[in-house]
C-alpha cells in the first residue's frame, strides 16, 4: 500500500453564504498530493491520501460520491461513483449515503412513541411508507476541511414543518481517509427534552455486481413482504448464505440481516484491490441487490427497518431510546487490500 501522507498548511477563503463576507479557512494539504485540488467543483470535496481518492458532496445529502484508487495500471471505482454530466444529483446516484435518524422504512411513515403520534410524509421511491431519515435529503454544513479528511453535520429542529419528526438533534459525520482505507464516523445527538428514538446507518452502493463476490457472517434474517416491511426474523435460509464469498450475479435480496459481527468483503476476481468492511455500532446489515442493476449494497446499520413499530424487544430490533443530550455513534472502515 502508499506510504502516508505529509502535510503542510495551506490557507484559502470561501464566500460565506449570500451576503458577502468571508471566512478565513485554514487546510493541511498533503505534499504528495498538491497536485490535486482540493475542490473539484463547488459542490464537491475532494480528499487524497497516497493513491486513495474520495469525493464529498456536502451540499447534496452529506454524501460521498466516489471512492477509488489509482494505481499503476489505472484507477478502480471501490464504490459506485457518481456519473459524469449530473448537475444537480440525487442521493441514489451517490456511492453512499447516511442513514439517519433512523434507516430502511416505517410503515406509512407512521408510528407512536413517548405518548406522541408521528406522521412522516412517504418517500417517493417507497410509497406510502418513509424511509432512510432525513440526513440523505438535506444539504451538510462543512464544519472542517483538510486534505485527507473533513467533518460535516446537519440539525433539525422538532418544529420544522417541512418533516414532522418531532425531537431536536445533529447529526455529524468524520470523513477521514487514510492510506490504507475509508474511514465514516457518524454521531447522533438528540438536543431536545424528551427521549427520541434514534439510528444511524451507511447505505454505500457496490460497483460491478456482475463479477462481485461478497462474503459476510449473517445468521437471521427479517423476512419481508411485498412492500420491504419486516414481517418476522428467521433463521437465514441457504440462499442468503455468504459465509464464504459467493457471486452476487444471481442474488435477488432486499432485506435485512440480524446478528452480524458489523465484517464483510467484497472482491472482485477480475479487479486487482478488494474491500474489507468493518463496522462498529452496526449489529445488522442491509444487503440489496437489484436484478436489473448492475450494483449492490450491503448496509451497516444499528437496527431493523420498522424498529418503532416492531413489538420485539430492544436487542432484536436494535432500536436506541435516546433520553435528551445523549450520543449515539457508528463507525464503518472501508480497508483496501490488494488480492
Amino acid at each position: 500500500m502508499p506510504v502516508r501522507c505529509t502535510a503542510k498548511t495551506l490557507t484559502w477563503r470561501r464566500a460565506n453564504g449570500g451576503a458577502g463576507s468571508q471566512i478565513m479557512q485554514t487546510a493541511k494539504l498533503s505534499a504528495l498530493c498538491l497536485s490535486r485540488h482540493l475542490f473539484r467543483k463547488p459542490s464537491m470535496l475532494t480528499l487524497t491520501c497516497g493513491n486513495l481518492e474520495a469525493v464529498l458532496a456536502p451540499e447534496f445529502g452529506g454524501c460521498i460520491a466516489r471512492f477509488a484508487i489509482h494505481h499503476e495500471n489505472g484507477t478502480q471505482e471501490l464504490l459506485r461513483p457518481l456519473p459524469q454530466g449530473i448537475s444537480r444529483p440525487s442521493p441514489l446516484d451517490m456511492a453512499c449515503y447516511p442513514l439517519v435518524p433512523f434507516s430502511g422504512r416505517i410503515t406509512n411513515g407512521r408510528f407512536k412513541f413517548g405518548g406522541r403520534e408521528v406522521r412522516l410524509p412517504p418517500d417517493e421511491i417507497c410509497v406510502p411508507h418513509a424511509i432512510h431519515g432525513r440526513g440523505w435529503k438535506v444539504p451538510w454544513r462543512v464544519a472542517d476541511a483538510y486534505a485527507d479528511r473533513a467533518s460535516l453535520s446537519f440539525s433539525h429542529e422538532g418544529d420544522d414543518p417541512a418533516w414532522p419528526w418531532p425531537w431536536s438533534f445533529e447529526a455529524r459525520q468524520h470523513i477521514w481517509l487514510r492510506d490504507d482505507a475509508l474511514v465514516v464516523t457518524m454521531h447522533l445527538t438528540n438536543h431536545s427534552s424528551d427521549t427520541m428514538p434514534g439510528g444511524l446507518g451507511l447505505h454505500p452502493f457496490f460497483p460491478g455486481r456482475s463479477t462481485a463476490e461478497f462474503r459476510a457472517k449473517l445468521p437471521e434474517v427479517w423476512e419481508s413482504g411485498v412492500d420491504g416491511v419486516p414481517i418476522g426474523i428467521a433463521a437465514n435460509p441457504e440462499k442468503w448464505r455468504f459465509d464464504e464469498f459467493r457471486s452476487m450475479r444471481d442474488i435477488d435480496v432486499d432485506n435485512c440481516f440480524s446478528g452480524s459481527d458489523g465484517h464483510f468483503d467484497v472482491q472482485w476476481p477480475d479487479r486487482p484491490y478488494r474491500l474489507r468492511v468493518e463496522a462498529g455500532g452496526a449489529p445488522h446489515t442491509i444487503v440489496f441487490a437489484p436484478p436489473s442493476e448492475d450494483f449492490f449494497c450491503a448496509e451497516p446499520v444499528s437496527h431493523a427497518p420498522d424498529a418503532v413499530n416492531r413489538p420485539e424487544p430492544f436487542w432484536r430490533t436494535g432500536l436506541d431510546h435516546m433520553p435528551p443530550r445523549t450520543t449515539k455513534g457508528l463507525k464503518c472502515s472501508f480497508f483496501v487490500e490488494k488480492r
